[in-house]
C-alpha cells in the first residue's frame, strides 16, 4: 500500500522547469512515500523537509540555499506529525529510501532512529566528498545526515539485479531492494549522481516513484523541458534530458504505470492509488 504525504513546499520560478513559461513564483510541494510492506512494515520513499532545513541554511552561504528555493513547512505538515495522526511512531520506519541527497528529500533523516537507509554508493559519495561550496551548488546540505549514517546505511547497488519485463521498457535494468519483487530500484540520472526511482509492483496500478527525474508530468507528456540555466544544479544535463526521454517513451506506451515525481501537484491530484 502507498500513501503520498504533502511534507512542506518550496518557491521557485516556472520558467525554471518549464522552458518558456512564466517567471513567476510557481509552489513545488516536497512528496513523501508512506509503504506498508506486508512484511516489512512501514517504508519510506525520501523524507520531505523538516524543521532543521531553517538552522542548516541560516549560515552564509547555504541561506542563498534558502533564498533560491524558499521553504513553508507548517507544524501539521511535518512528516513525524502526519505518522502520528496515522498511529505510527518514527521508531516504526523500517528503511527510509533515499532517491538522491538533495535536502528537500533527507531533511527528516534524523527523526527516524531506527531506520535502515537504502541508497546509491555513487549518491553517497557524491555528498561525502564535494566541498562545501560545490555541494551547495549541487543541492547537498550534508549537516542534515545523522552521525551514524554510514553505519545504518544498504546500498541498492549491492541488491540483486533484475532485467525488467518489456512493459518497462525503456527501462531493463532494476535493483530487487527487498529480495521479494515488491520494490525495484531503477537508475534515473542526470538530476544528482546517483538518482534512483522506486518501482512498486504489488499495487492495483504499478506506481514509479520517479523523484526528481522530472519536475512536472508536462515533462513526460508533453515534452516540456527545463531552462538552461537549471544545468547548473544538475550533476548531468544531457543524462537528465535522456532520463525524460525514456520517461516519455515509458508513458506513451505503457499508460499502466503511474509515474509519480516528488514535487508535482497536477500528478497527485489526478492519482488513483
Amino acid at each position: 500500500m502507498l500513501t503520498l504525504l504533502k511534507v512542506g513546499h518550496c518557491f521557485h520560478p516556472e520558467a525554471m522547469v518549464m522552458r518558456g513559461h512564466s517567471w513567476k513564483s510557481m509552489q513545488f510541494p516536497a512528496y513523501v512515500g508512506l509503504i506498508k510492506h506486508p512484511k516489512l512494515g512501514y517504508i519510506l520513499f525520501d523524507t520531505g523537509y523538516a524543521k532543521r532545513f531553517i538552522k542548516a541554511t541560516h549560515p552564509f552561504p547555504e541561506r542563498l540555499y534558502r533564498c533560491l528555493t524558499p521553504m513553508h513547512l507548517c507544524d501539521k505538515e511535518q512528516l513525524i506529525t502526519q505518522l502520528h495522526a496515522r498511529g505510527i511512531r518514527p521508531e516504526e520506519i523500517r528503511y527510509i529510501f533515499i532517491s538522491h541527497f538533495h535536502a528537500d528529500h533527507i531533511a527528516g533523516l534524523m527523526d527516524f532512529p531506527a531506520a535502515l537507509f537504502i541508497c546509491s554508493r555513487i549518491a553517497l559519495n557524491a555528498i561525502s566528498q564535494s566541498s562545501r561550496f560545490k555541494g551547495l551548488i549541487k543541492g547537498y546540505l550534508p549537516q542534515l545526515l545523522p552521525s551514524n549514517f554510514t553505519l545504518r546505511c544498504r546500498f541498492i547497488e549491492d541488491c540483486q539485479s533484475i532485467h525488467l519485463s518489456d512493459q518497462y521498457a525503456p527501462f531493463h535494468l532494476g535493483y530487487d531492494i527487498f529480495a521479494d519483487g515488491s520494490a525495484m530500484a531503477i537508475s534515473l540520472p542526470g538530476h544528482a549522481a546517483g538518482h534512483f526511482g522506486l518501482l512498486l509492483e504489488n499495487q492495483q496500478k504499478t506506481a514509479f516513484l520517479i523523484g526528481d527525474a522530472c519536475w512536472t508530468q508536462e515533462a513526460y507528456t508533453q515534452g516540456a523541458r527545463p531552462n538552461r540555466l537549471a544545468n547548473i544544479i544538475m550533476d548531468n544535463g544531457d543524462a537528465y534530458l535522456e532520463t525524460l526521454n525514456q520517461l516519455s517513451k515509458l508513458y506513451s506506451i505503457n499508460k499502466s504505470i503511474q509515474l509519480i515525481p516528488s514535487h508535482c501537484q497536477k500528478t497527485i491530484e489526478g492519482l488513483m492509488i
